[in-house]
């Protein structure tokens, strides 16, 4: 279990977030929803450890959060001018089948057949699929997705969620990402956390949240969105 308390960040003077308490289980799927600009990605970069300049804790039940049990996909992933599979292998480099590992994670997003392709090759939205099962194949604990389907089309999102749903139920993990989409949420998490402003509106079961809410602010965001 991951553990937040009394999490507060500021860029300047502006209050971006203002989290009390939120507690994150094992080998369930976590989606934070919520507008642009609601601090989504600012939360999961304080979970990555990328963000080190905050009030408040983050901590697991082992002791603290080791950071090196965490995979962390951004928004915009670096990915380097080599082969997609050289890409791949980068953080399992040295286990056992490495390259098999890398390819059966290729296979899970569709891209198993650009192995040997260089990066630069190809579309946004083919990139993004490579950035998630470089992020998948390193097997960490703690799997943090910044908006993984943002860039690809209706199919390939359609790959992205299996390969997301799957990662879960293959191994014990704890998976939690960003999404403005509600309906993604809804197909993807076991728990919904909705953060408007920087703090959280709600939080709870999917289908308790997102199409039985009596919160005022989750109503105003899921206004213009058909589940």
């Amino acid at each position: 279990m991951i553990s937040l308390k009394n999490i507060r960040k500021k860029y300047g003077d502006r209050m971006v977030l203002e989290v009390k308490d939120i507690d994150f289980e094992e080998n369930s799927v976590y989606a934070i929803l919520g507008p642009n600009g609601s601090g989504k990605s600012t939360l999961l970069r304080i979970l990555a450890g990328v963000e080190r300049d905050f009030d408040g804790q983050v901590s697991s039940a082992h002791n603290g959060l080791s950071y090196g049990d965490v995979a962390y996909l951004p928004q915009k992933p670096y990915l380097f001018d080599l082969t997609v599979m050289d890409n791949m292998i980068l953080g399992i480099k040295g286990q056992n089948d490495a390259q098999a590992k890398a390819f059966e994670a290729l296979k899970q997003v569709g891209m198993e057949d650009f192995a040997k392709a260089k990066m630069c090759s190809l579309s946004g939205g083919e990139s993004q699929r490579v950035a998630l099962a470089r992020t998948m194949v390193c097997g960490c604990g703690i799997i943090l997705l910044d908006e993984p389907a943002s860039s690809v089309d209706i199919k390939s999102m359609r790959l992205l969620e299996d390969c997301i749903s799957s990662a879960v139920q293959k191994k014990c993990t704890t998976l939690i990402f960003t999404t403005h989409n509600p309906s993604q949420a809804l197909r993807l998490a076991s728990e919904v956390i909705v953060l408007i402003a920087g703090e959280i509106a709600e939080k709870g079961n999917p289908e308790t949240v997102l199409k039985n809410t009596s919160n005022a602010k989750t109503s105003d965001f899921l206004e213009n969105w058909r589940l």
